[in-house]
C-alpha cells in the first residue's frame, strides 16, 4: 500500500497576522523533543494501522516553519519512516522553507537527507508588504534563498506568493509575478489573502483598522496571475497552483483526488479508507500523549458514502483542468438542474462526461461548489 505522509512542524520565529494554522512561537528549545515524538508516532501508527505494510510515495513537511528546526531533526523523522515503512520508487519529499531561516548549508543538509522538493514561502518581493504580513525575511533574503536552493542541487522548487494585500495595487502584483517568473521555479502557488476571524488581521478587520481590497480588484489580480503564469509556460492545474509540465505537487494532488494520507505531529489530520482523524492541537499535550501512549489522536469521523461523494466533488472541482465526473454530481438531488444553471451562467463547462470551472467560475469557485452540491 502506498500513501502520502504529512509531517507538521509547528515552530515559528514570529506570529504572522494572517495565519490561523497550528503553530508556536518562542518554544524552539523543544524541537529535539518534538522530533523524537514525531518519529515515535510514525513508528507506532505504521505498526498499529498498517502492520508495517506500507510505502510512502510523498512526504510533506509543513508548518509552522519546518526550516526553523535543525536539518538533523528532519532527518530523524525521515529515518523513522525508513525504518518501519520506506519509500515508493521516486518518492517526492517536500520541505516548506522560510527564506529567513535557511542558508546554503541547511539546504545542502536537507538535500543530503533525501529531500528533493522545496516550497519557499516568499509571499512578496516588496519589503513593506512583507512587514505588513509579519514576515521575518526581506526580499533580498528571498532571492538569496532561491539561489542557495539551486546551489544545493534542488531541481524542484516552488514559490508561494500572496496577493490582494490591503493597499496592494494591480501593478505591484504584476511586478511580483514577473519577478517570480524570472527566477524560473518549477512551481508557483498564488494565494488570495483571506482574513480569518481568530487572527490578528481578523481583529483589525473587526475594529475597522483593515480594509480589504474590493472584490473586483481581487478577481483582476487572480486573473493576472492566470494569464502571466500560463503565458510563461506554467500549467494551471489547481485553483491556486501552477507548475511546469510534469512537476505538479504530487502530495497535494493526493488531497484533491481523495487519496489516503497519514498525518503526524501536533494538530495533523489523516484520511485513510474514508476515516478522518486529527491529533491534539497543543504542543505540550501532543508531547505528553506521544511519550505516554505513542499516539495523540484527539478525534475521528467516518464519512458516509454520500459525504464522500460530496467531498470528492468539492475537492475535485479545484482541479481546474480535469474537473469532476458529472455522474458524481447527479447522485445528489437536483444535480442535473444545478449543472444546467451553472453552465448557462458560464460558471461551469462540460467536457465530455466531466464538469469543470470556467474562467468566470474560477473567480467565485467556493460559491460555485456550494451551489453545485446544494449545500
Amino acid at each position: 500500500m502506498a500513501l502520502g505522509l504529512y509531517v507538521h512542524i509547528p515552530f515559528c520565529a514570529s506570529r504572522c497576522p494572517y495565519c490561523d494554522f497550528a503553530f508556536v512561537v518562542g518554544r524552539g528549545r523543544l524541537s529535539e523533543r518534538y522530533a523524537d515524538a514525531v518519529a515515535r508516532e510514525v513508528r507506532e501508527r505504521v505498526a498499529r494501522e498498517f502492520s508495517g505494510r506500507v510505502r510512502f510515495n510523498t512526504v510533506f513537511f509543513g508548518g509552522g516553519t519546518p526550516t526553523a528546526v535543525a536539518a538533523s531533526e528532519i532527518g530523524r523523522i525521515l529515518d523513522a519512516v525508513a525504518s518501519v515503512a520506506g519509500w515508493a520508487e521516486n518518492a517526492e519529499i517536500t520541505v516548506e522553507a522560510n527564506p529567513g531561516t535557511v542558508d546554503a548549508g541547511k539546504f545542502r543538509d536537507l538535500r543530503r537527507l533525501g529531500v528533493n522538493r522545496l516550497s519557499l514561502g516568499v509571499q512578496s518581493f516588496d519589503d513593506a508588504e512583507l512587514r505588513l504580513l509579519g514576515r521575518t525575511h526581506t526580499s533580498a533574503e528571498a532571492l538569496r534563498a532561491c539561489d542557495a536552493a539551486r546551489g544545493a542541487g534542488f531541481e524542484n522548487v516552488s514559490l508561494d506568493l500572496i496577493f490582494a494585500l490591503p493597499g496592494q495595487t494591480e501593478t505591484a502584483w504584476q511586478a511580483h509575478l514577473d519577478r517570480a517568473v524570472a527566477l524560473a521555479p518549477e512551481h508557483i502557488s498564488t494565494y488570495n489573502l483571506t482574513v480569518e476571524p481568530g487572527t490578528e488581521f481578523g481583529g483589525r478587520l473587526r475594529r475597522g483598522r483593515l480594509t480589504p481590497l474590493p472584490e473586483e480588484t481581487q478577481a483582476a489580480m487572480y486573473g493576472a496571475a492566470i494569464d502571466r503564469l500560463t503565458d510563461a509556460g506554467y500549467l494551471h492545474y489547481e485553483i491556486s497552483n501552477f507548475a511546469r509540465p510534469g512537476l505538479c505537487s504530487r502530495h497535494n494532488l493526493g488531497y484533491w483526488d481523495g487519496s489516503d494520507y497519514l498525518g503526524v505531529g501536533m494538530s495533523a489530520h489523516s484520511f485513510i479508507a474514508g476515516r478522518r482523524t486529527w491529533n491534539v492541537r497543543g504542543l505540550t499535550r501532543y508531547l505528553e500523549r506521544i511519550e505516554r501512549e505513542g499516539v495523540a489522536v484527539a478525534g475521528q469521523e467516518t464519512l458516509s458514502p454520500s459525504e464522500r461523494r460530496t467531498e470528492a466533488v468539492l475537492l475535485g472541482l479545484r482541479r481546474v483542468r480535469e474537473g469532476v465526473p458529472i455522474g458524481r454530481i447527479l447522485d445528489h438531488r437536483g444535480g442535473r438542474r444545478r449543472i444546467h444553471r451553472l453552465i448557462s451562467d458560464d460558471l461551469l463547462e462540460r467536457i465530455g462526461g466531466r464538469a469543470r470551472l470556467t474562467r468566470k467560475g474560477l473567480m467565485v469557485a467556493d460559491a460555485v461548489a456550494v451551489e453545485l452540491m446544494g449545500t
